[in-house]
């Protein structure tokens, strides 16, 4: 796997203007500016841990990862910060250093897809918003599920492959999408009159409005536009001994 420079870098760098506040639906990133005496802050830190240090051989070892944000706001995909997904790049190694093969990989599909804005339809990932200064935690209920862990000790450490992206759009309502349709329809229809086209076009508006103001506050899924991808960074945790007898 290619490594990659440190964060503080990739911040300044790969990921210079991809992080900012989140106003509207699409998205666009303030740009952050330091001064040259400032130390820049990591872009996120993981922490591993577990219940506790000691587990029989066929008992579910639990495993937490906090997801500690920085400075600030980041846009991220769900599948990675989420969800199990988060555990991609578990690795598990015994006392001789010598790294322990899962019994099935630990995956999760991070499938695309075409979300409608401004009358386009625009290939995504489904995001999560990782807010400043926050922490996000991600379960997995049992190693041994997926590892087989006979007596011994072992180490256990998380990687993960962080993509940040500048802009998200949301679904919009399904009645909106369909009068946007028709906004465009008679923006374009050359046989309607100018005052018919204009009431026809402030009333498909209102409509618009109407909807868009009645379902504001219900909690939507934002996606990220494949195209937005603003970067990387290899994010690693801390080390967790484990003894299993």
């Amino acid at each position: 796997m290619k490594k990659f420079i440190p964060l503080y870098l990739v911040l300044l760098v790969s990921l210079f203007g991809c992080l900012g506040s989140q106003q509207t639906a699409t998205q666009s990133a303030e740009k952050v500016t330091a001064s040259e005496s400032e130390t820049p802050r990591a872009l996120a830190e993981l922490q591993l841990s577990t219940a506790k240090t000691t587990y029989a051989v066929k008992e579910e070892i639990p495993l937490a990862l906090g997801i500690h944000n920085g400075t600030f706001d980041i846009l991220a995909p769900f599948v990675k910060v989420a969800t199990i997904g988060a555990f991609t790049q578990l690795t598990v190694t015994d006392t001789h250093g010598n790294i322990v093969k899962p019994k099935h990989p630990i995956t999760m599909e991070n499938p695309r897809k075409y979300v409608i804005h401004e009358g386009k339809s625009v290939p995504c990932i489904q995001g999560f918003a990782l807010k400043a200064e926050t922490e996000q935690v991600v379960s997995l209920g049992d190693l041994q599920k997926y590892y087989r862990l006979p007596a011994g000790n072992y180490t256990v450490t998380v990687a993960i492959e962080l993509e940040v992206y500048r802009e998200f759009v949301t679904e919009q309502h399904p009645q909106v999408i369909e009068l946007q349709r028709d906004l465009a329809r008679l923006q374009k229809d050359p046989n309607l009159p100018a005052e018919a086209k204009r009431d026809a076009l402030n009333s498909t508006q209102e409509q618009i409005d109407f909807i868009q103001e009645k379902y504001k506050d219900e909690v939507k899924d934002i996606y990220l536009p494949v195209k937005s991808r603003r970067g990387k960074a290899l994010l690693s945790s801390n080390s967790i001994a484990l003894t299993v007898e």
